[in-house]
């Protein structure tokens, strides 16, 4: 059976991590080693959600998401190399990261930019893309007959292979972290014996050098002798017996159908999934909402890139609906001069709808304003209210 771990790495080519070096602004070895990190990560996610039934079926449920256009693990260079469909894969890859490691993802996000040596915005890019590679693997791995069990059956058997590539930090997320370590051990050991060559011994040593670390890991390492007592090694609980951390629920993304044939697949609660519900609906405009997964650079109108998968989302729904005029609103806290604030919100306004009308929305059709502090949402007086304030909305002036 195919290393799931390797799968997913090797789905990545190098002239795929040159490209996302390329558009993260990153350098390839740091974004190499950041897939070599998400992959294992997310499955290990996975496995520990698969071990309830109802966990797996939501594997499997995701599985089905990703793998409904065909084998994605083949069609990821032409995904990259398209705006629009790069745009889609990463909205999809954040939500099902988001499922697989719910309250754990900022979390992740962070250990992984520190292992890595990337940004916070491209170590989440990076996880947002491994998310559907890790689905497509466990997809393809299954065949056409998928089954919860199969589901659990299959990472069961690859418990090891994604424990011992799991790095430093990593383990700990999912309550595996000892674990992790012992498993990266046996690795090790089974590879120095398998070097060595020999007979019946040399081909069940890997095994029985695992069985040892297992053991140890349960019983701990304890003195024979009689004549004099040794403290006890902490015991550490195997794998199978740690606690799980049940994460919250995450919806998964939905594909929505757009006039036009077009689809997209979007995060239910996201921006582009309550615009695209509106525009399909009868509820008369205007309506306003108020961005999510959109940040600026602190004190700058330059958009993180990890917002750039939201913007691209809102364009293809703007495309399928050419009748819809629209109007960016910045937004800032009360801190600072007011009026250096109003500038600011301007700029990001204009920001976000030059990114919407360079990717090819009519000018025309948008609007930007820019309203400094006012209209607070939320009390300017806590960090958490100032935080609500500093948004950018997107209002639908006109179906």
């Amino acid at each position: 059976m195919s290393n799931l771990v390797q799968t997913v790495i090797n789905a990545v080519t190098p002239d795929l991590i040159t490209k996302l070096s390329g558009l993260l602004g990153e350098s390839p070895g740091s974004v190499g080693k950041g897939v070599s990190a998400a992959a294992p990560a997310l499955l290990a996610a996975a496995l520990q959600q698969s071990s309830t039934t109802t966990g797996a079926n939501g594997l499997l449920d995701m599985i089905g998401q990703v793998t409904a256009g065909g084998d994605i693990l083949e069609r990821l260079p032409a995904l990259l190399s398209d705006d629009t469909a790069r745009a889609g894969l990463l909205s999809q890859g954040k939500g099902l990261a988001d499922g697989l490691l719910g309250a754990n993802s900022a979390a992740a996000a962070n250990s992984l930019a520190s292992f890595a040596g990337l940004k916070g915005g491209s170590a989440s890019s990076i996880i947002a893309l491994a998310a559907p590679l890790v689905m497509g693997a466990i997809g393809k791995a299954l065949g056409p007959s998928r089954t919860a069990s199969g589901v659990q059956a299959l990472l069961s058997e690859q418990r090891s292979s994604i424990l011992g590539a799991l790095p430093p930090g990593l383990g700990s997320l999912f309550g595996v972290g000892g674990a992790a370590q012992a498993a990266r051990g046996a690795t090790a050991a089974a590879g120095t014996a398998a070097a060595t060559g020999g007979g019946g011994l040399m081909k069940i040593l890997p095994w029985l050098i695992a069985a040892a670390v297992v053991l140890a890991l349960i019983f701990g390492m304890r003195s024979c002798g009689k004549e004099k007592a040794v403290e006890p090694a902490p015991v550490v609980p195997p794998v199978a017996e740690a606690p799980v951390v049940v994460a919250p629920v995450v919806p998964p993304p939905e594909t929505l159908s757009l006039p036009g044939g077009t689809t997209i697949s979007v995060a239910p609660g996201s921006i582009g999934y309550s615009v695209a519900k509106f525009l399909d609906s009868r509820e008369p405009a205007p309506k306003t909402f108020i961005f999510d997964n959109l940040n600026f650079d602190t004190a700058s109108n330059a958009l993180t890139p990890e917002s750039n998968a939201t913007v691209d989302t809102l364009v293809v729904i703007l495309k399928a609906y050419p009748n819809v005029r629209a109007r960016v609103v910045g937004y800032t806290d009360n801190q600072g001069d007011p009026a250096a604030n109003k500038t600011l919100s301007d700029n990001r306004a204009a920001t976000v709808s030059k990114k919407i009308i360079d990717s090819g929305v009519a000018a025309d059709r948008l609007e930007t304003a820019g309203m400094g502090d006012a209209n607070p949402v939320a009390d300017n007086a806590t960090e958490d209210g100032r935080a609500k304030n500093r948004r950018t909305e997107l209002v639908i002036v006109r179906k």
